[in-house]
């Protein structure tokens, strides 16, 4: 499979991919960053937090994919 093969609708589906990851990674942190200074567990909540927000970008990427697999497949039939 090529670019030549992708819509320019699917170039920016795909390209929009990597903001929602980095998206996701930063409010992990951000939100394990700001339970750590309200509890006092400097870095534990932020690690705990970047640890989710890949989890959660790696799951949106694993479903947007699929997503456009599937769609791919059926525009070919």
């Amino acid at each position: 499979m090529t670019l030549k093969d992708f819509s320019k609708q699917d170039h920016v589906a795909i390209s929009s991919l990597g903001m929602e990851f980095a998206l996701s990674e930063v409010l992990g942190a951000g939100v394990g960053y700001w339970l750590d200074t309200r509890w006092g567990t400097l870095p534990w909540m932020l690690l705990a937090g970047v640890c989710g927000g890949f989890g959660l970008g790696m799951y949106i990427v694993w479903r947007r994919a699929k997503e456009l697999s599937r769609q791919t497949k059926e525009k070919q039939k």
